[in-house]
């Protein structure tokens, strides 16, 4: 306490301002290192955002082809489904139609047999006018 009686004693107004110009610096001196260091952060995180900003552009390159491939091969993939439906109709019609040869191969079996209209066409299924032909040509 001694040295702040003896400090306003002595000449008061001029060790007031010597306290003002202290705090003063002090004051700029604790502002200019704010400021440095507020500097410096900023640096720093502005580094951090350049490097992010480049790795959100390489993803977002990286889509892009990725999103071209798929397309391509979503192109490819309908493609062998058209194929495949197209094989599918024609193995039906290729069993149909075998169906069918294998019904008239009876049909002329049996009619070389012998057999009647009704015997022929209850056993192949098929209907009379089909085989009327078929025993005229190949009946006994």
């Amino acid at each position: 306490m001694n040295f702040l009686s003896n400090l306003l004693e002595d000449n008061l107004y001029q060790n007031l301002s010597y306290i003002i110009i202290f705090f003063f610096i002090i004051s700029v001196l604790a502002i200019c290192f704010s400021f440095y260091y507020d500097f410096s952060r900023n640096k720093k995180n502005e580094r951090k955002l350049n490097i992010l900003e480049r790795a959100i552009k390489d993803l977002i390159e990286e889509f892009r082809s990725n999103e071209l491939s798929l397309s391509e091969q979503k192109k490819i993939l309908q493609d062998y489904k058209y194929t495949l439906e197209r094989l599918d109709q024609e193995i039906s019609r290729l069993a149909d139609s075998s169906k069918g040869e294998s019904n008239i191969t009876n049909a002329i079996r049996m009619a070389n047999e012998g057999r009647s209209l009704s015997e022929i066409s209850e056993l192949t299924g098929m209907t009379k006018e089909e085989i009327e032909p078929i025993i005229k040509f190949h009946g006994k």
